[in-house]
């Protein structure tokens, strides 16, 4: 089942990439930073949460812990 996160994490990380290369050959991308920042934002706590999730995907021990951590950003985010 990690695999299956680390591939996510991978594309959500090469997508970013490609946006960022995408945004600095704007003409008028003042226009859009706003919506851009956000979006990193959203992204960086997704790609965290998704890190968080492995151990618990796995059935380990590290599970409570990665679990307890998870809900205390996602609450912090809300």
């Amino acid at each position: 089942m990690s695999y299956r996160v680390s591939d996510t994490y991978d594309g959500v990380d090469q997508a970013m990439r490609l946006l960022r290369r995408s945004m600095k050959g704007m003409p008028q991308r003042y226009r859009y930073m706003k919506q851009y920042d956000d979006l990193r934002r959203a992204v960086a706590v997704l790609v965290i949460l998704l890190e968080e999730a492995t151990p618990w995907l796995e059935e380990t021990d590290k599970a409570k812990t990665a679990t307890t951590r998870a809900r205390k950003m996602f609450a912090a985010v809300r």
